[in-house]
């Protein structure tokens, strides 16, 4: 057991007048008291004593005596091999070269270093990911090869209503309501809409074009702030697939009327 100790300091500080700055006076004094720590006192109530410990050294006859009793045989040993490593170059390398031979074989007969458990583990991991994003389209119902899939990346549906200048809105709208398919009366609207703006030029309709594109062309005119809010309401419930109650349809209709009593 070591212990360095101790900091004695002195309480009387001073103060430089120069610069009104705190003068540390402190006296430092580090010394080793592994000395007195194992003096052997009779009971705990009896301070240590204070002298040192007389240290005894062995002289080169005991440390040689001692390196020739059984009990240290092994040390003649150790110097032996210590002094070939340090004069016998060849003998040294030989000795790594042994052991770099060992590494190498210890890692070809290990599993993890075969070249068929590498290709097994990516086979496993591409087998889990295809399945994790297998599992993921099926939960969120996604058919990446549906034609709904494609409206869903920003393409309008080649659907039942293609041809949105032949369509009688009204009725559709209010058989939709009926149903209480709020999706496919908001698409209605929509569709609507962009037909009445076509019929004033406000937009060019293509039944290829996006919503974006529609948009777009409306940049600088009156219609595109209430045009972006019932593009957003329409495309939340129509590509998210989302239902929605039967007040936030309310309110939803209640923007279209707003923009279609705009337009005409």
């Amino acid at each position: 057991m070591k212990h360095i100790d101790t900091v004695t300091q002195n309480s009387e500080a001073t103060y430089n007048d120069e610069d009104d700055g705190y003068v540390d006076t402190t006296v430092k004094h580090i010394y080793d008291t592994s000395q007195y720590f194992f003096n052997w006192k009779p009971d705990a109530s009896v301070p240590f004593i204070k002298e040192k410990i007389a240290q005894h050294g062995l002289t080169d006859a005991a440390v040689n005596g001692f390196k020739k009793d059984d009990d240290f045989w092994y040390i003649p040993a150790i110097e032996k091999l210590e002094a070939r490593l340090k004069s016998d170059l060849h003998f040294r390398d030989s000795l790594l070269h042994a052991r770099n031979r060992e590494l190498v074989d210890e890692r070809q007969n290990s599993i993890l270093y075969q070249p068929w458990f590498n290709n097994l583990l990516w086979v496993a991991m591409i087998v889990i990911f295809s399945a994790a994003v297998i599992y993921f389209l099926m939960q969120n119902k996604v058919n990446i090869f549906s034609r709904n899939a494609t409206a869903a990346a920003g393409e309008n549906n080649g659907d039942e209503y293609e041809d949105i200048f032949s369509l009688s809105y009204t009725k559709l709208i209010q058989n939709a309501e009926k149903q209480n398919d709020y999706r496919v009366a908001i698409r209605l609207m929509f569709l609507q809409t962009l037909k009445l703006l076509s019929d004033v030029n406000a937009i060019q309709y293509q039944p290829d074009y996006t919503d974006q594109q529609y948009l777009q062309q409306l940049y600088e005119s009156t219609y595109y702030d209430d045009f972006f809010k019932v593009m957003h309401s329409y495309e939340y419930v129509w590509f998210g697939k989302f239902d929605i109650t039967t007040e936030r349809y309310a309110v939803i209709k209640n923007e279209f009327i707003k923009l279609q009593n705009r337009i005409r």
